[in-house]
């Protein structure tokens, strides 16, 4: 986990957002690359005149607002001891994200931003995603690991290995009567020994449901003591967790700790 991703903007949670990314690249020995999406060509796309009312003056405006905010960043990050880049992307934020995603371990968002869940399944690279304006604390964290048998809880709890390595504890827990075991689907017992191999070393937790299973999963995570929560994005099929409303979506609105996302 070296390759980091931490997009920039000028939201409150931005600051946490990239000491945390600060943190875990000084912790794994990890380089941190901070884009700037450039808004002028998403603008001109949704602009009626195909960009024409856009004026050379806003266009300026914009772009010296973008290299303003590289050029902040670029003074904060050469005083920290983090191999580091910033650079400045033309393109839709989405488009641009997801480019550079391609080749990062580790993408770090606010929970709530609205490219989250589209980023985890488009490009399938593992999401820290911080409660807004919070931050992960790698010092000795408890980590809780959700677990299905699915494929994307496998994909979780793999991406989460760096990360485990530093943990004072790790949890494995699976809702009773909520596990997926079966031809396709790998038990709780298979993810004790995956993890074992790497040195890390579990207890499995099987526990009734208490209301929905991201209230399940959440009232465990506090009676636990986590501080962080590794789970797969999206168990079910797309429709099916837009019409019923999906675990994923409630622990994004949801959850007060970070949550570590993989499809």
């Amino acid at each position: 986990m070296r390759a980091i991703l931490c997009p920039a903007d000028t939201t409150e949670g931005f600051d946490a957002r990239l000491e945390t990314a600060l943190a875990l690249a000084r912790a794994m020995g990890g380089h941190v690359s901070v884009p700037i999406a450039s808004p002028i060509v998403e603008l001109a796309a949704f602009e009626p005149f195909g960009g024409g009312a856009l004026t050379t003056d806003t266009v300026r405006e914009m772009r010296a607002e973008d290299e303003a905010l590289a050029k902040s960043l670029e003074a904060r990050l050469a005083r920290d001891d983090v191999p580091y880049d910033v650079g400045v992307l033309d393109g839709d934020r989405f488009g641009t994200l997801c480019a550079a995603a391609r080749c990062a371990d580790l993408i770090v968002l606010s929970r709530d931003d609205a490219m989250l869940e589209d980023l985890v399944l488009g490009e399938r690279c593992p999401v820290l995603a911080l409660p807004p304006r919070g931050m992960f604390d790698l010092v000795a964290p408890r980590v809780m690991i959700a677990w299905d048998g699915s494929r994307p809880a496998a994909n979780a709890m793999k991406a989460a290995l760096p990360l485990l390595a530093h943990a004072t504890g790790v949890d494995v827990v699976t809702i009773n009567g909520k596990s997926t075991d079966g031809a396709d689907n790998c038990g709780a017992d298979t993810a004790l020994r995956y993890l074992s191999r790497h040195e890390v070393h579990a207890e499995l937790h099987v526990v009734p449901a208490q209301g929905s299973v991201a209230q399940t999963l959440l009232a465990t995570a506090t009676e636990l003591g986590s501080g962080l929560l590794v789970m797969g994005l999206y168990g079910h099929s797309r429709l099916r967790e837009l019409l019923v409303g999906g675990v994923t979506r409630e622990m994004i609105s949801n959850a007060g700790l970070p949550l570590l996302l993989s499809h």
